[in-house]
């Protein structure tokens, strides 16, 4: 029996030395391929969309809304002549300018909006359970994906 329990006691220990090695080099090789991951995500983030930019020119609601130097940068990008900085500055204000609309529509909507802003999901689909002719909904349509994604990320933040 102490034959027994000095061969479980090695392999025991043969086992807690081979993940003690093995663990810090398995870490150590994800960590290289996440940052490789991060790397190569960083210079493609997807920029916003001459079609996106438009429809959003075109809801009444939303431009409104609209600083006059974000205007021109949103013009700037439906027109395909913006620069990378008028791109950035153009998906910031498309985001606040959302903030704006769910402000100026009361107390209520903005307390419907902190409560759903936990998840993504949870916001898209309290968008899209407005009523057709809400101006945060048609706001939210007319942008694409990455847009919708900002906005959320935006209203997510605020709290």
């Amino acid at each position: 029996m102490k034959a027994n329990i000095l061969r479980v006691s090695a392999a025991t220990a043969m086992a807690a030395v081979a993940f003690g090695v093995a663990a810090p080099a398995a870490s150590a090789a994800e960590h290289q391929r996440a940052e490789a991951r991060i790397a190569a995500t960083v210079g493609t983030e997807p920029a916003l969309g001459a079609a996106e930019a438009r429809a959003l020119l075109a809801a009444p609601e939303f431009s409104a809304e609209l600083a006059p130097r974000a205007q021109a940068d949103l013009r700037a990008v439906a027109d395909g002549t913006a620069t990378e900085a008028q791109q950035l500055s153009a998906r910031a204000s498309i985001a606040s300018t959302l903030w704006k609309l769910i402000k100026k529509a009361g107390p209520g909507t903005v307390k419907a909006a902190k409560k759903a802003a936990g998840k993504y999901s949870t916001f898209r689909n309290w968008v899209n359970d407005l009523p057709w002719y809400n101006p945060i909904k048609l706001a939210w349509q007319a942008a694409g994906a990455e847009a919708q994604y900002q906005m959320w990320k935006f209203v997510h933040d605020q709290f």
